[in-house]
This record gives C-alpha cells, structure tokens and sequence, in this order.
C-alpha cells in the first residue's frame, strides 16, 4: 500500500480541542496504537460537530456519517502526553464534504498526526445517503464573511 501523505491549508481549522492520552489506548510498547488514534479522531468529529450545533441524528432520521478516513501517524505517541486537536471543513459540497484534523503535541507543537475524514448525510429511514441538510450545511460552511 502507497505511503500517501495528507496535506491541507492550515487556515481550514475552526475548532481545537484537547485530549490526553489514556493508558487503555497505548500497546506493549507503551506508545499509542494506530485503533486508539482511531477512536480519538472519531471523539474529536463528535465535538466538533456538537460545536456546530450538529445531532448525531436529527428529528428526520437524518446525521453526518464517515463513509473514509485516512490517517497519518508522523510521530509516535505516549501515554498521559495531552495532545491538541485541529479541525476543520477542507472541501464540501452538496452531497457530502471533507473534514481535516492535525494532532499536536501540546508542549512543544510537534506534529503527531494528520487525519481526513470524508462525510455524507444518511437517512436512517430510507436507508440511503442523501443530500446534506441545509443546516447542517449552514453549520459547516466556512466561507469568511466581508465587511
């Protein structure tokens, strides 16, 4: 499989958040497994979503689902290190959109991991990916606003 790196404009992050490692998330060797990165990210698109005013399902049966996530571990990681979590929107459209996270350590700013997640609106009820709700849309829309 192809080493292919992740790149993004920094200017895509709108959302930070800090998290610390746990003991349950590092292996025998006592660094981070790439599982518990894994589930980390997926905590950080829960918050970020929350800070949009975004539900894991709406009143319609509706919600954002990851359907691709690519991860890049750059540096290793140990337990108890507090890690700082940048997210954003890199791309969207009106089917589905493109979220970007870069992993830092928060005491000198290395830089542990990159991560996308590409996302799509699914209802529960039709069982199918549909459109993304105009809110959630609104939500999510980064364009800056002019004076």
């Amino acid at each position: 499989m192809s080493n292919q790196e992740i790149v993004f404009d920094d200017g895509v992050f709108v959302f930070e958040t800090v998290m610390r490692v746990r003991n349950t998330e590092i292996d025998v060797g006592q660094y981070m497994t790439i599982e518990a990165m894994t589930s980390i990210i997926s905590e950080v698109r829960a918050r970020f979503f929350y800070s949009k005013g975004i539900k894991e399902i709406n009143a319609d049966y509706q919600g954002l689902i990851v359907d691709d996530l690519r991860l890049n571990m750059l540096s290793r990681v140990r337990a108890r290190e507090e890690l700082l979590f940048e997210v954003g929107v890199s791309e969207m459209s009106d089917q589905d959109g493109i979220i970007a996270v870069k992993a830092t350590r928060m005491f000198d700013g290395s830089m542990v991991a990159k991560a996308t997640m590409h996302f799509v609106n699914y209802d529960y009820r039709l069982n199918k990916v549909i459109a993304l709700h105009p809110s959630s849309k609104q939500a999510l829309d980064q364009t800056p606003f002019e004076l």
